[in-house]
């Protein structure tokens, strides 16, 4: 796939560059309630019940209200009628999977314009690049990346022109989850890019444990290190199972107590992970309120006659998300394993939330055109170490940063609370840790 063409982010799409659209005044939606359509606010009744139906294993029941719901659908309605197209699909849906694979025709151009357009994905990878691009010391030679999903690369080039200017060499180790064919044509591209740059750039990939047992054995002295996972990002069309992520940041962790370097860590929903939803209408709900959000922020950022545009973008980027199956699945894997992603795991472990950089903020802020757009950028966290950026209230990417204590700051810390658990941690080394997430 051809991703690397461009990297200025100018808002452009094949889809609407005609001379009598050149110039698009986007509808501002009214976030007054009273606004709300009754088709809209049975439609949200319909679901909350539909969830509690579930909580309550009453399942003929909710079997009858997915009925309901699936019957005021509406491929052209409000947002929470479309999800309700996605959540509830009709058993027969010729619509939808003639549109489906309609839009898989011109997959490529819909990707580039829906990267470029929306600022979902930009954001976590412009917040991580910074991150990453501020932690490295002056000193060393080597930067070397270990990511988690590397997917079509479209993270990387931003940064490989960053990084070229500093003089720095890079390496790129891809984490083989499964058998991804497109490995290939991603290293390829990354390499040639960096070629075209002057860049020394190497591209790899392996296994979690047989990069373990890689990295145990080769000197680190000038090699900076960066664990990067972004997970459930739109553009991605996927997420991951919990108990990988999970054991990814395990291991960054371990080696990070050996090595100087930083975890970036972006994503959607996935990020939101920090409450273990014992109850299923809460785990639903959130969900819906997060995807109504994007739904709304899509319809949003398209003039009105583009409407089979948005609809093909939201089949191939949102709609893989939303799927009342696929949301249960997630929450009973959270109840069952008591497996919950939490941003804040590094707590207890020795680390400190790291104030954002301001020059950070005002880049996410000039990105969404904060101030002429419902998009918001919030600094958040105990100690302004959280980056979020929302549509309206609702957040939609998570960022934190957080910073191992020095030896003076475990003695002090030592001195006024009990952290013998956190210390037990800590003795194996410092270094940084940037956090990065999509509603995570």
């Amino acid at each position: 796939m051809e991703v690397y063409e461009t990297f200025d982010h100018e808002l452009f799409s094949a889809l609407a560059t005609t001379p009598e659209n050149s110039s698009v005044n986007f509808p501002v939606l009214s976030n007054d309630s009273g606004h709300v359509t009754i088709q809209t606010g049975i439609m949200k009744l319909l679901m909350m019940a539909y969830a509690e139906a579930v909580e309550m294993e009453q399942e003929e029941l909710a079997k009858v209200i997915a009925k309901c719901i699936s019957q005021k659908a509406n491929l052209n309605g409000s947002p929470l009628e479309r999800i309700a197209l996605n959540l509830f699909p009709p058993e027969e849906n010729q619509e939808k999977t003639y549109l489906f694979q309609e839009s898989l025709t011109n997959f490529n151009t819909a990707f580039r314009a829906f990267y470029d357009i929306f600022p979902y994905g930009r954001f976590a990878h412009l917040t991580a690049g910074s991150a990453i691009i501020e932690a490295v010391p002056a000193h060393v030679n080597l930067v070397h990346i270990v990511d988690f999903d590397i997917c079509e690369g479209i993270q990387w080039p931003p940064f490989i022109e960053a990084i070229a200017r500093i003089k720095k060499s890079v390496i790129i180790t891809s984490i083989k989850l499964d058998q991804d064919s497109q490995f290939d044509q991603t290293r390829w591209q990354l390499c040639n890019f960096a070629t075209s740059l002057g860049l020394n750039l190497k591209v790899q990939e392996m296994g979690m444990a047989q990069m373990v047992k890689k990295m145990d054995t080769r000197k680190l002295g000038s090699e900076f290190m960066v664990f990067n996972c972004m997970i459930g990002l739109l553009h991605m069309g996927r997420t991951r199972k919990t108990t990988q992520v999970m054991d990814f940041l395990k291991i960054a962790r371990g080696l990070l107590a050996k090595h100087q370097g930083i975890i970036t860590f972006g994503g959607g929903l996935e990020v939101d992970r920090t409450t273990n939803y014992s109850d299923f209408s809460l785990f639903f709900n959130k969900n819906l309120a997060h995807y109504e959000a994007l739904f709304e922020s899509m319809e949003w950022g398209f003039p009105s006659y583009l409407n089979e545009a948005r609809i093909a973008m939201e089949t191939l980027f949102l709609a893989p998300f939303v799927s009342s199956k696929s949301w249960f699945e997630k929450w009973d894997e959270q109840r069952q394993e008591k497996v919950v992603f939490d941003v804040n795991f590094v707590k207890g472990f020795g680390l400190k939330g790291e104030r954002m950089s301001m020059e950070s903020c005002n880049e996410a802020m000039e990105m969404v055109k904060e101030g002429e757009t419902p998009y918001r950028i919030r600094i958040e966290g105990e100690n302004g170490n959280e980056m979020v950026l929302a549509w309206k209230e609702t957040s939609l990417v998570r960022v934190c940063v957080w910073k191992v204590m020095t030896e003076i700051c475990k003695k002090k810390l030592n001195q006024h609370v009990n952290v013998k658990h956190v210390l037990n941690h800590v003795e194996r080394g410092c270094g940084l840790l940037a956090l990065s997430g999509q509603g995570l």
